[in-house]
């Protein structure tokens, strides 16, 4: 590994960056939660990091913020809480209901795709919640 003189971009994306993923992913493993480097700043001599932690539930799914407010807050968007996880198909695309951006007037429903690219969506609730009805509803009549 190569010794940093400078922080830059380069080096933080290059250099830096991944080899802090390398070791919070020990310590995630270590630990039994997730651990992850978010935003990085730099300087030419400094720079920092915001490190995000999130607990595990049984059933392998990271606690998000997002996940956490859809759970506390389903009801206030008029969306069940069953529908958290549940895969929807929205414009030709298959996404999975991830969670609830509280502080977003409109595109407030976090959306994964589940095509392995590890993208994320959001859309409004109203839409969500529509698709969710419609194809759960259809799902139910032909079960």
């Amino acid at each position: 590994m190569p010794k940093v003189t400078i922080i830059n971009r380069s080096t933080l994306t290059k250099t830096i960056r991944p080899a802090l993923d390398a070791k919070l992913a020990e310590l995630s493993e270590e630990l039994g939660i997730q651990i992850t480097s978010g935003r990085g700043t730099y300087g030419d001599t400094t720079g920092s990091f915001k490190v995000e932690l999130a607990t595990i539930t049984e059933d392998g799914q990271v606690m998000t913020p997002e996940r956490e407010a859809f759970l506390r807050f389903h009801e206030l968007y008029d969306l069940p809480k069953e529908a958290l996880d549940a895969v929807v198909e929205i414009g030709g695309h298959k996404v999975k209901i991830a969670g609830i951006k509280t502080k977003a007037h409109k595109n407030n429903v976090v959306l994964d795709s589940t095509d392995g690219s590890d993208r994320q969506m959001v859309a409004p609730a109203s839409t969500v919640k529509a698709v969710y009805r419609l194809q759960h509803v259809h799902s139910e009549k032909a079960g």
